[in-house]
């Protein structure tokens, strides 16, 4: 079973896929295109450098492939792993997801297939950056304009057209061990459908 952990920085991400991978003992992907370039023994100054590098072209397309190619790579090459995905299409689609390059969103879709359940994590922004500046009062994010904005719009539409099976958590005043024990209910049902199907 694949299951992505999506939502905007400050929201919780890493922290619930850690609960989840621990419970589950499912295999964690921090982003999966660090995944890719992790495997090509390219380290991460050398990565930091190549991802601005391609920002510098401020070309779309472009980025949607780099990213892409660790979606790809991850499907795959570890097609038959139980995976939680700390960032999947959703982050790919919201960052760099237009008229332009929808098609190529769609086209790493059916080379990659969807994950059996995406975890849309919401929290609003005062939320978020009171939890990324309570995580490090140096982050950059916390002077990034693009942090600042709500974004779950476009995120939950890109779910809806896309037709993916996902679930929305507020994570505004539920702990971590909270969420985790929505996404595990819904994972629980998601088998217990399975095995119905099977035995019909």
């Amino acid at each position: 079973m694949r299951i992505a952990i999506e939502g905007m920085d400050g929201c919780g991400k890493t922290t619930v896929s850690k609960i989840l991978v621990e419970r589950l003992g499912y295999q964690y992907v921090d982003t999966p295109f660090k995944f890719l370039f992790e495997n090509l023994n390219i380290n991460e100054s050398q990565l930091k450098a190549l991802e601005w590098k391609l920002y510098e072209t401020e070309d779309e397309a472009i980025l949607t492939l780099f990213y892409g190619m660790g979606l790809l790579y991850g499907t795959r090459c570890n097609y038959n792993q139980d995976i939680i995905y700390d960032r999947h299409f959703v982050s790919n689609y919201y960052w760099h997801g237009d008229e332009e390059t929808t098609p190529l969103h769609k086209e790493l879709i059916r080379l990659c297939g969807k994950p059996d359940l995406t975890v849309l994590l919401k929290a609003s922004v005062s939320t978020r950056m009171n939890r990324i500046y309570t995580r490090n009062h140096q982050d950059k994010d916390l002077s990034n304009c693009a942090m600042y904005d709500d974004g779950y719009d476009k995120m939950e539409n890109f779910l809806q057209n896309f037709g993916f099976n996902y679930i929305v958590i507020d994570t505004e005043y539920l702990s971590p061990e909270k969420e985790a024990d929505i996404v595990m209910q819904n994972i629980e049902l998601m088998n217990s459908k399975k095995l119905l199907k099977e035995r019909k």
